[in-house]
């Protein structure tokens, strides 16, 4: 029988990795996919490449009309009410085991609370986070972490890459361990654009001109993902929506401080209560409207210069 697939949740991330399984199942001549999103209005930027969707009005839809269901939630509380109400839909789908592929960022304890909800359910829970910005999901280059039950993951793999990314790492088969190592690599990033704004709040009190650090930057440590911040941060702009949002970045912030606790051995990261810090300031400055990496106007007001580059953030600015 063929897999039928479906995908929950059209935020950022979630649209571009929608629209490649819905080209990936056309592609290998299976069902047409099975969406849902809080928003339904969010359906009219999938519609083009996946005229013959099924846009569910409820998410229970999707659970009915489907065997591996993908999901991309913004955060633990949503989670947790969105796979409530699909749990409760596959249980009344008896004799069928659906596989739930879940590629939020969440708290470990989270993804493992799942699991057990799932199970009750009999169902199987996949913790597979990703890593990427909104570009690179668009072109299935994300590395997909993934960790659960081993036979459904080497089921699920050949779906992944190259139709979603174009890396994947198994972690295992406890689900706590891939959303762990989400915490830890947005930990890297956000660690890395504490520094950056520092670095560039140096340079701007000894004389060195921002496009010229950013131009060694990317003789030095060429990794796109650095780069896309440094260059955020160099000129001053810090647009949502091609990358992380103050309000997500507080999100993982938080998940990256509870982890060590939550797991049973508490961790200090002051660079993450640092980054976390200005993250809030960054927000009461120039509102939620912005990319995490707007912390660095924070820096830069703890560096007694205008949180904003002249021109920039709508004026503000001077």
């Amino acid at each position: 029988m063929s897999i039928r697939f479906g995908y929950v949740g059209l935020g950022a991330m979630g649209a571009h990795i929608c629209r490649n399984l819905a080209k990936h199942a056309a592609s290998q001549g299976l069902p047409p996919i099975s969406i849902w999103n809080r928003s339904p209005e969010k359906y009219d930027s999938i519609r083009p490449c996946a005229p013959d969707a099924f846009y569910a009005a409820k998410v229970e839809e999707v659970v009915q009309r489907s065997d591996v269901i993908f999901s991309s939630l913004i955060n633990d509380q949503a989670a947790e009410e969105v796979y409530g109400k699909m749990f409760s839909a596959a249980k009344e789908e008896q004799g069928k085991e659906v596989i739930f592929v879940d590629q939020s960022s969440l708290k470990a304890l989270t993804s493992e609370k799942l699991a057990e909800q799932a199970k009750a359910a009999g169902c199987v829970y996949i913790a597979s986070p990703v890593f990427g910005r909104p570009p690179m999901a668009e072109a299935a280059k994300l590395l997909i972490v993934l960790s659960g039950p081993p036979a459904v993951k080497e089921r699920l793999k050949p779906h992944l890459v190259p139709a979603l990314g174009n890396r994947l790492i198994d972690v295992g088969e406890d689900v706590r361990s891939a959303s762990a190592l989400k915490s830890m690599g947005n930990m890297m990033l956000l660690g890395f654009i504490e520094l950056l704004g520092e670095a560039y709040a140096l340079g701007d009190s000894v004389g060195v001109d921002p496009g010229v650090y950013h131009n060694f930057l990317e003789q030095f440590i060429p990794a796109p993902p650095l780069l896309a911040y440094s260059a955020n941060i160099s000129k001053g702009l810090y647009t949502a929506g091609q990358g992380f949002s103050i309000e997500g970045g507080l999100k993982d912030a938080r998940n990256m401080l509870c982890l060590g606790q939550d797991l049973g051995h508490p961790c200090p990261l002051p660079t993450i209560e640092r980054a976390a810090a200005n993250m809030t300031r960054a927000k009461e400055i120039g509102g939620d409207k912005q990319d995490w990496s707007a912390l660095a106007a924070a820096v830069r007001e703890q560096a007694g210069f205008s949180p904003y580059r002249e021109g920039t953030n709508d004026g503000q600015g001077n």
